[in-house]
């Protein structure tokens, strides 16, 4: 196990009505004024954003609002918000949403205290020094943006993420009532998000660290076992408060503290939903994942059995990686890339941008464009 400094200073309000009570929380924070960010409209039109804003006025927090945020988030979206930001002078952004507000908010939140542009965040390795305050309402479970120090956004034809721990919300409600109108394809892509975060971070080759591997594990184990349950019934509180406990703590770095992380699967979806935003990034997972463990079986063998044992409950991997398959289609997820309706030309492109800035991705194994290319073609 390596050495790590960690520190996770969110706080999570967790439960029925919980949304009701962020005004008081911020409050407490000294938050009077803050721009209320959402995405295509149905926290708007399911009353979510108008009980955040009542628990608002309760307390007299003062506040804007900005909505239009699309899946696969925009730098030019983010520039909007920065203005809003900036020209009121606001507290905090609160973001009522998935991954893609959120993530919004924590670009806005950085570039509103920086001179340049916040694209050098993610291609000139600026760090980001201070931030806004971002505070959160989740909605869409996920991503797991409500708990960590990680943002990703589109531009220019490119998917690309950073990290700070000056961009970890302050305070996220995570209240599983407000998941039960979500529909069935943005479940079952939640889910499979999830698992890749955990999938990014298990598949090391840091030694002894059973501590947090079996955590991982068991974090999985849930996930594949309350997904189906939610496509049966979207209105499961208990399933959903395990899935996002899941999602939540999948992505905020606890489940690779001590160990080298791999994030090529990331790497390589981000790419595809780049090329086409329409893609949605866990159903571009559940078609990689399986390709990428079976072209990496042989870095690690140890590793991968202890994958199809403890997670998958196999003896072999390839077991395992068919029952994984098998999962991801029980959830209706594609199978193949050109289910997306990708063409060869395109994975080319894909492949040669993903190594283009840094060579390779990933750490488990390093992968080439070559390679990149090669995992895509064994799933096309």
């Amino acid at each position: 196990m390596l050495n790590f400094n960690y520190c996770n200073p969110t706080r999570i309000l967790f439960g029925r009505d919980e949304h009701k009570k962020l005004g008081e929380a911020l409050k407490k924070e000294n938050i009077g004024k803050v721009l209320i960010v959402y995405g295509g409209g149905s926290a708007l039109k399911n009353g979510t954003v108008s009980a955040v804003q009542a628990s608002l006025e309760e307390v007299g927090i003062e506040y804007f609002t900005i909505g239009g945020v699309r899946a696969n988030p925009t730098l030019d979206f983010a520039a909007k918000v920065k203005k809003i930001a900036v020209d009121s002078q606001v507290d905090a952004l609160l973001a009522i949403g998935g991954g893609s507000v959120i993530d919004t908010c924590k670009v806005a939140a950085a570039w509103a205290k920086y001179d340049g542009d916040a694209w050098d965040f993610f291609t000139k390795g600026v760090a980001i020094t201070d931030a806004i305050p971002v505070a959160c309402v989740l909605t869409i479970p996920a991503a797991g943006s409500e708990q960590s120090i990680r943002m990703v956004i589109n531009h220019n034809g490119l998917k690309l993420g950073t990290a700070s721990e000056k961009i970890r919300p302050l305070i996220s409600v995570v209240n599983p009532e407000l998941f039960f109108t979500l529909p069935e394809n943005q479940i079952a892509a939640g889910v499979v998000d999830m698992i890749s975060h955990i999938f990014e971070r298990y598949f090391t080759n840091t030694e002894h660290v059973e501590f947090v591997s079996g955590q991982a594990e068991a974090a999985i184990r849930t996930a594949m076992e309350m997904g189906p349950k939610l496509l049966e019934n979207h209105s499961d509180y208990d399933a959903w408060c395990q899935v996002a406990m899941v999602g939540s703590w999948a992505h905020n770095g606890y489940y690779g503290l001590g160990q080298v992380e791999d994030w090529a699967c990331h790497a390589m979806e981000h790419e595809l939903s780049a090329f086409d935003p329409a893609i949605t990034h866990g159903a571009g997972l559940a078609v990689i994942t399986p390709a990428w463990l079976r072209y990496v079986a042989e870095v690690n063998p140890a590793r991968m059995q202890r994958f199809a044992k403890n997670v998958m409950g196999v003896e072999t991997l390839e077991e395992g990686i068919a029952k994984l398959q098998a999962f991801y289609a029980a959830m209706k997820m594609p199978t193949k890339l050109s289910d997306f309706g990708l063409t060869q030309e395109a994975l080319e492109a894909c492949a040669a941008s993903a190594c283009a800035r840094t060579g390779t991705i990933g750490q488990f194994k390093k992968l080439t464009s070559e390679d990149v290319l090669a995992i895509y073609k064994s799933v096309f």
